[in-house]
């Protein structure tokens, strides 16, 4: 197995709820709590969450 490390970053948009990654060299995606998204996925989208706050960043209510 090998592992590969990506330089990411990670951002909130207020204005669609969604949190945005990008990895650098690599893609640039976003993850939603919105269940009629299709890139919904809330496991991932609180632990990002959690990781903006904690970092001071904006990022959506904890819920």
């Amino acid at each position: 197995m090998k592992t590969v490390k990506l330089d990411c970053g990670i951002w909130y948009n207020d204005e669609s709820g969604h949190i945005h990654i990008a990895a650098a060299g690599a893609f640039i995606s976003t993850v939603s709590n919105d269940p009629k998204s299709k890139r919904y996925h809330p496991n991932l989208y609180r632990k990002m969450a959690k990781a903006l706050r904690d970092a001071g960043a904006p990022a959506p209510e904890d819920s």
